[in-house]
């Protein structure tokens, strides 16, 4: 696998990627549905679906999302060189699923964070039915404007 390890690098979002595909297993997700999930998993709280954030609160986490895009765009790149997920063309773009390699890697992951992240997933994917981006998109854009907005009047 990658040789990375900074917190916030395509390696993070790699993991949580492959622990989101072992999760929501034999579904296959597109890139857009892959970051949704990502973010709305690890700031659960913010959408009301868990406790606590993964990431903790910050006064930038929303500006987070747009800056991720990149960041899963190469972790799937990479997880697909790696042959940890299976890259499938459909009529409407690609689409991913996890191979034996990254269930491997899965089987490795077992901190109480790993845990929490596939928590967040399991409630990301009973909130938005069929993990539809478009739902969550509007959801991360309501909260995205709502947290400007709460910034702005302080």
């Amino acid at each position: 696998m990658m040789n990375e390890s900074a917190v916030g690098s395509s390696f993070e979002i790699s993991l949580r990627i492959l622990l989101m595909l072992n999760e929501l297993s034999p579904l296959r997700l597109d890139e857009q549905q892959i970051g949704a999930i990502d973010f709305i998993a690890v700031y659960a709280a913010d959408f009301g679906l868990l406790d606590e954030n993964l990431h903790g609160n910050n006064n930038y986490r929303y500006s987070e999302f747009p800056a991720r895009k990149q960041l899963v765009s190469l972790a799937l790149k990479n997880l697909v060189l790696d042959g940890c997920i299976r890259l499938h063309p459909t009529s409407s773009g690609y689409r991913y699923s996890i191979m034996e390699a990254g269930k491997t890697v899965c089987g490795k992951l077992t901190s109480s964070y790993a845990k929490e992240y596939v928590l967040a997933v399991k409630a990301v994917i009973d909130q938005f039915e069929n993990a539809d981006a478009a739902d969550m998109l509007k959801e991360i854009n309501r909260l995205t404007i709502q947290s400007l907005q709460e910034t702005w009047h302080e």
